[in-house]
Formats: structure tokens, C-alpha cells, sequence
């Protein structure tokens, strides 16, 4: 891009910025989010790691419900899955075991989504068993249920149960939600100060854009304690995915150096990361 020359820099930037404004969302509708692969359903408000560990109890305690009402014979008959031909009592039990390292590894720094992805596919594989049985089979009900709370956990990690083939399991867990968004406002500001420093821009120019520079870094730490204490941010990463979507505008109109540059890279990698953990497009 040709520099915009010093005496015509601020009347040029205070257009540009309205233009930035209203161009905003589709910028952060397409610049950011085009990284994202995941087949994410996850809506509405994102949970919290104590709504999570909630489901895998539940899910443990439907997985018990389900095996002391399954008729005997059927334990004993054989299930096709993920090892070859088992017994799906041996099946359950591995089952048991797999949601009690789910259980247990789980944590606010660690999100336990391989745990979780080998909990989905054998539910899968047990669901599609199951389903091939007659209706009135022993069990049958509790399986229901035991495939409900899988959904709510397959939900909790951006999927679907039972898990299609090639299927995303990822969740974000609370302090890494956290501290992606203290990774923004350190980003902000580094950026801030290249700007600050851009022999290029004039004091009028450089005024207008740090002060949307602040914006961001203002609602990033807001996000940040937000998802610190476990509450609810949905909005308030909305929110910032919309400022950082005007900033991104302004760096891609400038011509603008390195450092600049690498800083507004942080804060699209960062953001990016955000919205997969918040479910937001």
C-alpha cells in the first residue's frame, strides 16, 4: 500500500475510521474466524469447567445405571468397535475406566479433550450397538439416558454425539480462557507501542487509533476476569471479537511496521483461539 503522505494522514484516517466502524463485523466475521475448522454446534452460553465436571459425573453414574439394568446375555454377546470384536461387557467396563480418567484429569489448566473423544467413540459404538437390538430390550431405557448426557458432554466439546467420523472433540477450559485473553491485552499493547513509535503517522493519527487500541485491551482483561472466576462471557467475547475486528481493519489499511504487524498476528491467533472456546462464528 502507498504511504498516505503527513499532511493528508488525518483528514484520510478520520474517513477511514468511520468506514472502519461500520465494516467492523464482516472483517471479524471473515479476517478471524476464517481459521476456524472445527464443526463446532456449541450456542448459547458457553459452560463453565464446574457445569463439565457436573456432566462427566452424570454420564458416570447413567454408565452404572445402564450396565446393573443390561440383561446378562447381552453383556456376554459381542460388540464390533474401535478394537475389533469385544465383549460388550468388557466394552462397559473399559468404558468405566475411560470416564473415570476423563474424570479425573480434567481440570482448569488441562480441558481432557483426548479423554473426552475416546469416552464419545465408545459411547458411539455401544449406541450403535444397542440401537440394533430389539426395542424391548432390557436396558433400553437407561441407555437412553446414558446417551442424553453423552450429548451434553459431546456438546460441552464442540460436537455431537453420537460422534460422526473425523469429528473436532476440543473445549477450552476456563484459565486457559483466561489467559488467551491476558495474551490479547499483552498483544494490544505491544502494538499500542509500535505505533506510538511509527515515525509515519502523525501525533492525530496515532491518537485516534491507540484509543481503539484501549478499547480492545480494556475488554480483553474484562474477558479475562470473566473467565478467571467462571462466569459467563459470552457477550463480553462478542464484544471483543468486534474491536478487534476494527483494529485488524486499521492495521490492514496502514502501512504500518513489523512490530505492528506481529503484535495485531498475536491478537488474531489469540482471538481466533477465543471464539472456538466461546462457540462463536
Amino acid at each position: 500500500m502507498t504511504p498516505i503522505t503527513s499532511h493528508s494522514r488525518f483528514a484520510t484516517w478520520a474517513g477511514r475510521r468511520a468506514w472502519a466502524t461500520a465494516a467492523s463485523l464482516m472483517f471479524i466475521g471473515t479476517f478471524l474466524s476464517a481459521p476456524l475448522t472445527s464443526s463446532s454446534t456449541q450456542s448459547g452460553e458457553r459452560l463453565s469447567d464446574k457445569d463439565v465436571k457436573q456432566i462427566i459425573d452424570d454420564v458416570n453414574q447413567a454408565r452404572d445405571r445402564f450396565e446393573d439394568q443390561l440383561d446378562g446375555k447381552v453383556k456376554s454377546s459381542i460388540l464390533r468397535g474401535e478394537r475389533g470384536e469385544v465383549n460388550v461387557g468388557s466394552y462397559l467396563d473399559d468404558l468405566q475406566e475411560n470416564v473415570k480418567k476423563l474424570k479425573e484429569r480434567f481440570t482448569p489448566k488441562y480441558a481432557a479433550s483426548k479423554e473426552a473423544e475416546v469416552v464419545l467413540r465408545q459411547g458411539t459404538d455401544i449406541n450403535r450397538y444397542i440401537k440394533a437390538q430389539p426395542a424391548e430390550m432390557k436396558g433400553g431405557s437407561e441407555w437412553d439416558r446414558m446417551a442424553q448426557q453423552l450429548g451434553r458432554l459431546a456438546d460441552a466439546y464442540g460436537t455431537t454425539f453420537p460422534l460422526p467420523d473425523g469429528a473436532a472433540v476440543r473445549r477450552i477450559n476456563d484459565a486457559e480462557a483466561a489467559q488467551t485473553a491476558e495474551e490479547i491485552a499483552k498483544a494490544a499493547d505491544r502494538l499500542k507501542k509500535a505505533i506510538n513509535s511509527d515515525a509515519s503517522l502523525t501525533k492525530e493519527a496515532k491518537d485516534a487509533i491507540k484509543e481503539d487500541v484501549d478499547k480492545l485491551i480494556d475488554q480483553a482483561k474484562q474477558v479475562k476476569s470473566r473467565a478467571a472466576d467462571s462466569k459467563p462471557a459470552t457477550a463480553e467475547v462478542r464484544d471483543l471479537m468486534i474491536m478487534a475486528g476494527k483494529v485488524g481493519t486499521i492495521v490492514q489499511q496502514n502501512t504500518l511496521g513489523s512490530g505492528a504487524t506481529s503484535a495485531w498476528s498475536a491478537i488474531q491467533t489469540s482471538a481466533t483461539k477465543l471464539q472456538q472456546a466461546y462457540g462463536l462464528r
